[in-house]
């Protein structure tokens, strides 16, 4: 895997051709193509250009883990998609540049929307929606993933940009899912945006103190992640991570209000007669849901220790 240093060097350099064309286009000059003369996609991996060509084509409004919505598990479906992405950084990075100077705005949108997770956790995402904003303000038409605009407001939250984050969370969620120009290929994927959306905007009522409110909205995704048509485990862990810590955080008073609340349907409070108790049976199914997440189990299983 590439260093963090590196991978924003990359991207700066993508930044900086996408400004260039934007200045006067069809500035950046063939010869900067040098050794990334060659068809984007094309030294990846088969596994990884078939994402690559999924992600064009709209496939998902975020891209899935093998596991993610499959009910039963075998070992096949063990692999991680960092790993899968992080093992072709280089080649995706190179693929970027040649997109950005051939003008292919379909296939670079494609490329940071694939890269978006892994460069997440190398905290460059930064960087990258740098890149997309430039993207988009030379090619408006392009189509941007919803993960990328929900990135947006990831970043702005740990930030502690709060309004903004709202901000961009609303629209979305106003819209049910509207993102520019992106196309939903099943009406359930509008209803797994919305979900993601409610589960970060209930970590900014978390990050207000709102505690009774944050668990209400985390409830709420959680539902919507558990109604389509194959539940979203990945997004249910996530959920119930976020909601233990919020019960290990919230006052007796505000556990009784969520306790008692008659929306309540997921069954957790039923044998929880004190909030920690709900706290540990959260961690509990949300390392469950995500099995082969380790920073998933591990945040679950230490908040406790």
């Amino acid at each position: 895997m590439d260093r963090p240093g590196t991978v924003a060097t990359q991207l700066q350099e993508c930044l900086h051709l996408l400004q260039q064309l934007a200045e006067a286009p069809g500035a950046p000059a063939q010869d900067q193509r040098r050794d990334e003369d060659q068809p984007q996609g094309a030294a990846l991996p088969d596994e990884l250009r078939t994402l690559l060509q999924e992600a064009k084509g709209m496939a998902w409004p975020f891209v899935p883990e093998k596991w993610q919505y499959k009910p039963t598990t075998g070992p096949e479906d063990r692999a991680n998609l960092q790993d899968l992405v992080g093992a072709g950084l280089q080649q995706l990075l190179v693929s970027l540049k040649v997109a950005i100077l051939d003008g292919d705005s379909a296939t670079a949108a494609a490329i940071l929307f694939l890269s978006d997770r892994l460069l997440y956790g190398l905290d460059t995402s930064h960087q990258l929606l740098r890149v997309a904003k430039a993207l988009h303000r030379l090619w408006p038409a392009t189509p941007m993933a919803p993960q990328l605009v929900i990135r947006q407001a990831r970043v702005a939250l740990n930030a502690g940009k709060l309004l903004k984050a709202e901000y961009i969370l609303s629209s979305l969620i106003r819209s049910e899912g509207a993102a520019g120009s992106w196309l939903y290929r099943h009406e359930s994927d509008r209803v797994l945006v919305q979900s993601v959306c409610v589960q970060v905007r209930g970590q900014i009522l978390q990050k207000l103190g709102m505690w009774h409110e944050a668990a209400e909205l985390l409830r709420t995704s959680i539902v919507g992640f558990l109604a389509l048509p194959q539940p979203d485990k990945k997004g249910v862990s996530a959920s119930l991570g976020i909601l233990a810590d919020i019960c290990a955080s919230m006052s007796e008073q505000d556990y009784e209000k969520f306790k008692n609340h008659p929306h309540v349907a997921l069954g957790l409070t039923r044998d929880c007669a004190h909030r920690l108790l709900l706290a540990a049976e959260a961690c509990k199914l949300a390392a469950a849901f995500s099995p082969y997440t380790p920073l998933f189990v591990l945040t679950a299983m230490m908040l406790f220790c």
